[in-house]
């Protein structure tokens, strides 16, 4: 290559740099320029939809562009979540999820299409629950102890509910149960509701179901709660003790909602949507709405949030492959 070819290409380089360089901030210093959507990979009404809810409004009143709730069901999550990998990443369009969608049911049946862990980046963990772990009020059972006592007693003779392997309320039973050898019959349901309605019935003898979806039953007598699922005590619940600190120490099993984009979304890009979702997760507002649903709060922090998932992922997969869970 001649000198003036060299120069000619080094110079061209440079220009192509400074371009990328000022396209980038120029994308940021637009953004966002029409709507924005979060994509909810469950039908409407949820916890994960009910979320994204809420943080549209706001989100939207920062933007000054609509922030539109996007409903995408089915697949088990993967039809939402495969509408948000296959989106240019460009920020406009973002998902919410939570521990199933982006720790648990991966490493289970592992999605076609994208790669959790490399797909995708974290916006903010937007709000976290702490189980409870519930019996019938005349079961006999009064604590944790005696119910670990009830199960050992009597190998396989208690059920308990969930909404199938790999929900939440399974997957915290299978944890309770390696770590205090109890075997236990589990029967799917096709969703928490129903079984709580077994609950009621008689039909169940224990589960483990979030405060939104147990707690009136609790506080009029129907049931007990004899623990909670955190690590450390809920805000929505203090005075359930955890299972941790009731004879099984390191028991920890923390529900998480996450709000995600693409990973290649150009960086000013997404350091506008982490700042301005971040500042409406430190308000007032924000958090009562939390409380109102017993929920408590998550990770603001877009980095900090990030480094969390990304550590739920390997322990969930690492988990999920140590207790021989297969998709059903």
């Amino acid at each position: 290559m001649s000198g003036t070819s060299r120069r000619s290409f080094t110079l061209g380089l440079t220009a192509a740099s400074a371009a990328t360089i000022v396209g980038g901030r120029a994308a940021a210093e637009t953004f966002p320029s029409r709507a924005v959507r979060i994509i909810v990979p469950f039908t409407a009404g949820g916890a994960s939809d009910t979320l994204a809810r809420i943080i549209a409004g706001p989100l939207q009143d920062a933007f000054g562009q609509p922030v539109i709730v996007e409903s995408r069901p089915g697949g088990n999550s993967s039809i939402g979540m495969l509408a948000t990998a296959t989106a240019l990443p460009d920020g406009y369009t973002l998902v919410v999820g939570h521990i199933g969608t982006h720790a648990i049911t991966p490493a289970i049946s592992p999605p076609s299409g994208y790669d959790i862990a490399t797909t995708f980046t974290t916006v903010a963990v937007h709000a976290t629950s702490s189980n409870l772990l519930v019996v019938r009020s005349d079961s006999g059972i009064a604590t944790l102890a005696d119910l670990i006592a009830r199960a050992k007693a009597k190998p396989d003779a208690l059920n308990y509910g969930s909404p199938g392997v790999g929900s939440p309320s399974h997957i915290a039973v299978v944890q309770l149960a390696s770590m205090t050898g109890i075997k236990v019959t589990h029967i799917a349901y096709r969703g928490n509701s129903a079984a709580v309605t077994d609950m009621l019935g008689g039909t169940l003898d224990f589960m483990f179901a979030s405060p939104a979806e147990i707690l009136e039953h609790v506080r009029s007598g129907k049931l007990k709660a004899v623990a909670a699922s955190g690590q450390t005590r809920s805000v929505a619940t203090p005075d359930v003790a955890p299972v941790a600190e009731q004879g099984v120490p390191g028991f920890d099993f923390r529900t998480w909602h996450v709000l995600s984009m693409r990973t290649e979304t150009p960086p000013d890009v997404a350091a506008k949507i982490r700042g301005a979702v971040a500042a409406i997760l430190a308000s007032d507002a924000y958090r009562k709405r939390l409380a109102d649903l017993s929920l408590d709060p998550g990770i603001a922090d877009g980095l900090e949030a990030d480094r969390f998932v990304r550590a739920e992922i390997a322990r969930w997969k690492s988990f999920v492959k140590e207790a021989a869970i297969r998709p059903e």
